[in-house]
């Protein structure tokens, strides 16, 4: 009997692909995963630091034919920079796979969505933005909708404090291309029930978080929430919808020097230096109207893995589980907010030591 168990995970050796492979294979004593990454020799080194045949590494590049290799998969996990996700999901959809990404940042998320249709044709289920932000943000969200009914604004902000911090240099929590995106593109948000574009490094504010996070400085950025809220609860009455990210400023301001003296991003790459023990709290806010809910992480000593990358990796492991026990069963190209059972969902973050917390 074919194992409906058998996960694909592109970029797998990666900074969140290993932490979704480490997650998937600790839950679950039937699950195969194969990683699949362009850097053969750590993605075979993470494979077989497993000491289990369910865990298998393999070459792959994303800018050639993914067809074959997908070949027999159950879900398609792409943790991969955005710019790949049409192609991806293209491959997944023509191998008879379900697939999942991290997010779209707004334009590519829409993009995606207009392949609704061929994904329902085929009966699989794309599942886009299912990470923290998009991904749990887009799930409290709706959620909180849901409690109240009627509603008029969502507020989503993201804030991290790193008790590192004051150990090292300069360095990137994440991607460092998705932050220059963020910091360099125009971000999009729903004001007045229209779609509208504002100016980048703008909107900021000091945001109240939980503790231990507590005051930090955001800023509006481009982001895949706003692609798909507005639209999903439309009916609810949502007039308002921003996102935005705590990002220190002087931080900010030393990307953008370094910007605009001519670093590219392969420069600034070099800055994303590993933590040998990460030591950080993130706490993902959604304000809906007076009624906010967040969801709490922190770091994990055990798999090397910081709060950003526990709270990004897991949600994806979840939602990829959820296919396969068929807990998600609808059909189609889809956000978190739609797809997602929600109750379910919390008690698996639970299990992971992420929680809720609900307060208005």
């Amino acid at each position: 009997m074919k194992n409906k168990r058998r996960f694909v995970v592109l970029g797998g050796a990666g900074t969140i692909g290993k932490i979704v492979v480490r997650d998937l294979f600790e839950s679950h004593s039937s699950n195969s995963i194969l990683i699949a990454d362009y850097n053969e020799a750590a993605a075979k080194s993470l494979a077989e630091s497993f000491k289990d045949n369910r865990v298998r590494a393999v070459f792959a590049d994303a800018r050639q034919d993914l067809g074959q290799l997908l070949k027999n998969q159950t879900v398609v996990i792409n943790c991969l920079q955005y710019n790949f996700n049409l192609t991806i999901m293209a491959a997944a959809l023509s191998a008879g796979a379900h697939y999942l990404d991290l997010g779209g940042l707004f334009c590519m998320t829409r993009e995606q969505l207009r392949l609704n249709k061929a994904f329902q044709n085929a009966k699989l289920t794309a599942i886009l933005g299912m990470g923290c932000a998009p991904g749990i943000t887009n799930i409290l969200a709706g959620y909180a909708a849901n409690l109240l009914g009627k509603i008029r604004s969502i507020k989503i902000r993201v804030g991290t404090i790193d008790f590192n911090q004051s150990t090292r240099k300069l360095r990137f929590p994440y991607s460092a291309q998705t932050i220059v995106e963020e910091l360099t593109l125009k971000p999009w948000i729903f004001r007045e029930g229209r779609f509208r574009q504002i100016s980048p490094r703008t909107g900021w504010e000091q945001t109240q978080f939980a503790q231990p996070v507590g005051k930090a400085w955001t800023l509006w950025t481009r982001h895949s929430e706003i692609a798909t809220l507005p639209l999903s609860l439309k009916k609810k009455g949502l007039r308002y919808c921003d996102f935005k990210v705590g990002f220190d400023p002087q931080f900010v301001r030393k990307v953008m020097k370094r910007l605009r003296s001519g670093w590219n991003i392969g420069q600034l790459n070099g800055l994303m230096t590993s933590v040998s023990q990460p030591n950080d709290y993130e706490v993902s806010q959604v304000t809906v109207d007076d009624f906010i809910v967040d969801c709490h992480a922190k770091s994990r000593l055990d798999w090397q893995a910081s709060a950003g990358d526990i709270d990004t990796a897991c949600p994806a492991s979840i939602v990829a589980q959820m296919i396969t026990d068929n807990s998600i069963d609808r059909r189609g190209v889809l956000p978190p907010e739609i797809a997602v059972p929600v109750l379910p969902f919390f008690n698996e973050l639970e299990k992971r030591g992420l929680y809720v917390t609900i307060h208005s």
